[in-house]
């Protein structure tokens, strides 16, 4: 990889680490894969930086845009490394805060195919077979322990512990997230074949209570200067924020294009309704190239042709044993909404595809700054 862009795919602070949306947040660390038969500490941060899909239109076709509740980012990573999934900063929110996760299509708690996502609970029987559990919910078809959901929440995962970093096997071990191109080792491809996907997909459920506040003599405040995010964690247990820091490289962005046509509309509602959005861009429908930026200034759009990238194939597979518990979740069903609030999705790719996405140029997601206000007279 050039060695002038090198470094901006490692995030070097809270800023540019965590994915948002709609008050939710999650943080991507890709640290070295663990080796070994034996059980393993967490491993450290080692965070991401996140690209929105929306406003690179090289990115693949197939790769899902933002929509309604759901936001879809794209995050560059390394075949062979590690991975982890952050979900601390739901804490801060106001209502307790449940996820499901996806990985490729598969929960990570269960291995159960993730065909809509939806919050359940595993007392009585077990969800594959539908025969009564025995002991702890052990199911004899199975031959395994069940855990209690196929969710990890706020409610029962003390503070400052509301991380993800693999599959699930038993209670308090998970198999490390590994990203590899080898699809034997690719946990869904065992699963679920053909049918998976090359994303993580998670959505953000809340209690239909806010949840009660913290008393001063329970939680201990700490603020990092560097990354300035703040960790409500029990007195008995503190990890700080640890990111790998890295001078970042210049980020060029509306790198040159060549231009294919420049045109002047004057579209009335209806026509505009007819065109689909591309967040802030619009492209055509009906045109030849496989994807068009269209750039706009004083109703001149100037259209500009970009071919999608193709990206390579990364599975997920599980690798080394790493201390960790799945928590049971102390409330009922009923405690929460039974639809999401959030829904992030995040696309993963190698650097060099990624890189190739970003010189590609990107558009305009943000819209005018004025909001309503842009066609009116502002200002004394």
């Amino acid at each position: 990889m050039n060695s002038r862009y090198q470094n901006i795919f490692r995030s070097s602070s809270d800023i540019d680490y965590l994915m948002k949306h709609n008050g939710f947040s999650v943080g991507l660390n890709t640290p070295n894969a663990l080796s070994g038969d034996q059980t393993f500490n967490l491993p450290p941060y080692a965070p991401q930086k996140p690209f929105l899909v929306d406003k690179y239109p090289a990115c693949p076709k197939n790769w899902m845009r933002s929509e309604g509740k759901t936001k879809s980012f794209f995050v560059p990573v390394i075949e062979g490394k590690g991975m982890w999934l952050d979900f601390n900063e739901n804490e801060k929110h106001t209502h307790h805060v449940a996820i499901v996760i996806s990985i490729q299509g598969v929960n990570p708690i269960t291995g159960m195919p993730c065909n809509d996502a939806h919050m359940e609970q595993y007392i009585e029987q077990c969800p594959k077979h539908k025969i009564s559990f025995g002991p702890d919910r052990y199911c004899k078809k199975c031959n395994y322990k069940w855990p209690k959901q196929n969710y990890i929440c706020t409610t029962g995962t003390p503070n400052g512990l509301l991380w993800i970093d693999g599959f699930r096997t038993v209670d308090g071990i998970v198999r490390q997230y590994i990203l590899t191109k080898e699809r034997i080792k690719g946990v869904a491809s065992h699963i679920i074949g053909k049918d998976r996907v090359y994303a993580i997909g998670l959505s953000f459920f809340v209690s239909k209570e806010k949840k009660p506040q913290p008393s001063d003599s329970d939680i201990l405040i700490q603020t990092t200067k560097t990354c300035n995010p703040i960790w409500i964690v029990p007195k008995d247990y503190y990890q700080p924020y640890q990111p790998y820091y890295y001078p970042l490289a210049d980020y060029y962005k509306n790198y040159p294009y060549t231009t294919t046509t420049s045109i002047q509309y004057n579209m009335t509602v209806n026509q505009e309704r007819s065109l689909s959005n591309m967040g802030g861009g619009t492209t055509f429908s009906n045109c030849n190239s496989p994807s068009q930026i269209i750039s706009c200034s004083n109703n001149i759009k100037t259209v500009y042709s970009v071919d999608p990238v193709q990206t390579k194939k990364i599975e997920i597979g599980a690798g080394a044993n790493i201390n960790q518990f799945i928590y049971d979740d102390p409330e009922k069903l009923e405690y929460w909404h039974d639809y999401p609030e959030s829904i992030i999705c995040i696309n993963y790719c190698e650097e060099q595809n990624a890189l190739k996405i970003i010189e590609k140029g990107e558009i305009d997601t943000e819209g005018h700054k004025e909001g309503f206000l842009k066609e009116i007279p502002v200002g004394n």
